[in-house]
Order: C-alpha cells, then structure tokens, then sequence
C-alpha cells in the first residue's frame, strides 16, 4: 500500500457500527432516482406505470429501503409500508451489500464475503419478481411488486459505490492483507476467526473527526463530485439533470436484465480494490468481542481525494441510466 501524506476532513460524521451506512447517502440514492426520472420522461408509458404502482417518484423510492432500518436512517420513524417490509424481510440490512475479496476479479457466489441474500442475490431476485420468472416463496426475500421496484431503486445505487461490493480482509494480526479464497476454507473461510475484515471501509478511520472510509465513499465524495465542501447543500435535481445529459462511456448493459447485477459488481471491484489500496493504512487497534475486529487508522492524499469525486460522478451516473434503462427491461411494453 502506498504511504500517503495525510489530508484533513471536516468532521462530519461518527464511526458507525458494522454496516452502519447507506450507500452514497440519502443525498446519493436521491440523485440516482432523480436520474432515472428524468430519463423516464422519454418512456411516459413506463414512467405511468412506475407512479401507479410506487405511488411516488424513484428519486423519493430510492431511500425506502434504508428508511426502513429505522430511524437513525431517515431520522423519522418507518412508515407503515416500511415496516410492513422489515416485518417480511427481517434480514433487509444483509440485501445492501457484499464483500467480494478486492484481489478478486469477479462475484461467484459462494466465495469468500457472499451471502445468498447479499445484495446481488437480492437484485435478481427483485428483477425475477417483476419479469415474473421466479417464484416468491423461492428466493431471499419476501417482494411484492411494488416493494421490488422501489428496493431495487434502492440497491441499484448501492452497487455501484464500490465499498458495497470490494471489501479488504487482513490476517489475525490485523496487519497483512489476505484473501480469504486463499488463506481460508469454505463456507465461513475463517472470517471473524483468523481473518479480520474491514466492513466496507467502516472499520477504517479517517484523520481529523473519525470520518470512516465507507463514509467517506458515501457523502464526502459525492459532495466532493457536485464540487461542493463537506457539510454543503446538495440541490439533488440540478445535480441529476446535469449527471443524466453526460452518461459516462460504457453505461449500457449488455445481455438479459437477471445478469446485470453481477456485471455490476464485477465493474465495481476494480473500483473498491484502488478505493481501498490506495489508502496508507497503520495502527490497526484490537476491538474486542465475539468475533475477531480491529480498527485501523489511515490517511491519503489530493490526489486519491480528486480521483474519489471522479469515479463518484461516474457511479453515480451510470446507476441512474441503468436504473432507468432497468425498469424499462421489466415494466415497458
């Protein structure tokens, strides 16, 4: 890993427990929803049928399945519809993410750091529920339509920030980076035991107000990508309408709509492996309890910071057309 002179942060937000993010943040998930709103008004059939069926834009969706966390999420309390949806799906924080290894070059489930109800997994199966090729009582979580669409306007922008998808794993001591795949055995590969991971970046502090990588990802480098300061004001639908008239190179996906997650994935881990590598890491400290946790201490520089902001524009732009282009595949005529 690079050494790395430290840049300060704004303290901006606290180390959350494991998994205690949402990705890209409600100011992210609103602005891919935005996005697709936008795109849709060139599918007005499509577009009818989603505000019939939602009864809200995407852009108001794409937060719902966070919201239904509980209140630290939305800082409101569920609504009725969400815990309705918790009440069915009471592994809803699992769907979020996975931790496929960053030297891997590819999602194959059952390997280190995926889950059956990861959030690949999920994806599928929300996009099997509306092409109505799958079977409900037979995938990881209990759907109904509308709740498939609005959790896939959800995850949509979770796969594609990078720290949803890469993870980096270390050895007992916290100081070696590992793969699991290869250090460990299946079906656990010794994680939490004689492998440590990092939980998305969550687990690796930043200087200067404890600001933590997977944070960092979330809402710095989107404020950083609308070139704003920490703690500014982001207008959502300027930003979205201006991220939906550049697509980024590369935005279609090719092949059937049940494919496109794992393609995504796939996209995203080079993104999380240099997310992740090119922060200069040390002090790893021991975090006790059931399962073996450390925290560790890291910096970068301007250079990482301006790099962040770009791939942040990019992911964010491209879950917004595939967003839009997904619920064409599975709503349009």
């Amino acid at each position: 890993m690079k050494t790395i002179v430290v840049v300060a942060l704004a303290a901006m937000l606290c180390v959350g427990g494991a998994r205690g993010a949402s990705a890209w943040g409600h100011d992210g998930h609103r602005v891919v929803g935005a996005i697709a709103d936008i795109l849709l008004e060139q599918h007005l059939a499509t577009k009818a049928k989603l505000r019939k069926i939602l009864g809200a834009s995407l852009s108001e969706a794409a937060t719902w399945a966070d919201c239904a966390k509980g209140v630290n999420y939305c800082h409101r309390p569920p609504s009725r519809r969400e815990v309705a949806y918790t009440d069915a799906n009471p592994h809803n924080r699992m769907y979020h993410y996975t931790d496929v290894p960053a030297q891997q070059t590819g999602y194959v489930l059952g390997a280190a750091g995926t889950k059956p109800d990861d959030i690949v997994q999920v994806s599928q199966y929300a996009i099997g529920i509306l092409l109505g090729t799958v079977r409900k009582a037979d995938g990881p979580a209990t759907l109904r339509k509308d709740e498939a669409i609005w959790l896939l306007a959800h995850l949509v922008g979770d796969i594609h920030q990078p720290l949803h998808v890469g993870a980096l794993y270390f050895d007992s001591a916290c100081a070696k980076p590992v793969d699991p795949n290869i250090v460990g055995k299946a079906p656990d590969f010794g994680i939490g035991t004689a492998i440590v991971e990092t939980t998305g970046g969550n687990d690796i502090v930043l200087p200067k107000g404890e600001v933590n990588l997977h944070h960092y990802w979330d809402d710095i480098a989107v404020l950083a990508a609308a070139r704003l300061p920490a703690g500014g004001t982001l207008n959502v639908r300027a930003f979205a309408r201006q991220l939906a008239t550049h697509p980024p190179a590369g935005t279609a996906t090719s092949g059937a709509p049940a494919t496109w997650p794992v393609a995504w994935a796939n996209e995203a881990l080079p993104l999380a492996r240099r997310a992740l590598e090119d922060i200069a890491i040390r002090d790893a400290t021991p975090v006790h309890g059931s399962a073996l946790k450390c925290r560790w201490y890291g910096s970068h520089d301007a250079a990482y910071v301006d790099w962040a902001a770009q791939r942040a524009t990019e992911q964010l732009a491209k879950a917004g057309h595939r967003l839009a282009a997904l619920m064409v595949a599975v709503l349009g005529p």
